[in-house]
């Protein structure tokens, strides 16, 4: 899969998981934690993405040992 690919659907499912917490029932509070959690949970995973992706030592590979 393309890491193009891969990203869309972890930005998708970010906002989804976003879109269905601002309109569940639940008290304000509750749905403003629980988005928190969300979208620091996303940022995490996108970040884990990116950097299997696009390794920092551009001669690396994903996968490849020293």
């Amino acid at each position: 899969m393309k890491s193009s690919n891969v990203l869309a659907f972890m930005g998708g499912a970010l906002l989804g998981a976003t879109l269905a917490l601002l309109f569940a029932p639940a008290k304000g509070s509750e749905t403003r934690q629980k988005l928190k959690e969300s979208i620091g949970e996303g940022v995490e995973d996108l970040k884990q993405e990116y950097k299997k992706h696009f390794p920092v030592n551009q001669e690396e590979g994903p996968d490849e040992e020293a």
